[in-house]
């Protein structure tokens, strides 16, 4: 699959039909569009990070997504391997190091915990994305497969942590996370077009640039 940055940078926009799906997604939500859909603020940073981690790869990026249920997809990356639902946390605001701590009940119970370096339980920052995750399935069936990832952000400690799979999402820098959403997979480039059109059309986005 060509990436975007394989392309001759003065492509023609009416020569779609040539292009592959990032490239085609490049002219239609360059990051000048996607900063100024964001406006201000984290948020802002994050969706600067994450399309600079991935411009030399083959995903796409949706971001500020409706989604049913009146739920918010902040990020959406679309790759050969899938969707990955991405949300954004400040490392400022945690304490390292992070850890998983699994736990076995009875019965064959288990848990997982995401501690950060006071012990403090920090598992509700995944369910979110659990539950954002589990919508995003039900918009695409079977097109392909959903992962869901917290990405930390401000943190030279964080840029450098080791992913954390805490509930079936990954918690790591945004480096982590672009790998995560450039995984390898089956979606050629034209499913890969088809999904980041339906995506498109199904998620409306919650702010619009003027």
């Amino acid at each position: 699959m060509d990436s975007f940055a394989h392309r001759a940078a003065g492509s023609a926009p009416d020569a779609g039909a040539d292009l592959s799906a990032a490239a085609r997604a490049e002219l239609r939500w360059g990051i000048e569009r996607v900063l100024t859909t964001h406006g201000e603020g984290e948020r802002r940073d994050l969706a600067r990070t994450l399309q600079r981690a991935l411009r030399h790869l083959p995903v796409v990026m949706l971001h500020d997504r409706r989604l049913p249920g009146g739920l918010l997809a902040e990020h959406l990356a679309v790759g050969p391997g899938g969707v990955t639902v991405v949300a954004g946390w400040s490392a400022a605001e945690l304490v390292e190091p992070l850890t998983v701590e699994r736990l076995h009940g009875v019965f064959g119970a288990r848990a997982e915990l995401l501690r950060d370096g006071q012990r403090a339980d920090r598992t509700a920052l995944v369910a979110p994305l659990r539950e954002r995750a589990v919508a995003i399935r039900a918009v695409i069936d079977e097109m392909a497969p959903v992962e869901a990832a917290l990405c930390l952000d401000g943190s030279e400690a964080i840029a450098r942590l080791r992913p954390l799979l805490v509930e079936g999402v990954v918690v790591g820098g945004p480096k982590a996370i672009a790998e995560l959403a450039a995984r390898d997979g089956d979606l050629h480039d034209y499913e890969l077009a088809a999904l980041v059109d339906l995506l498109d059309a199904a998620l409306p986005p919650a702010l619009r640039a003027d």
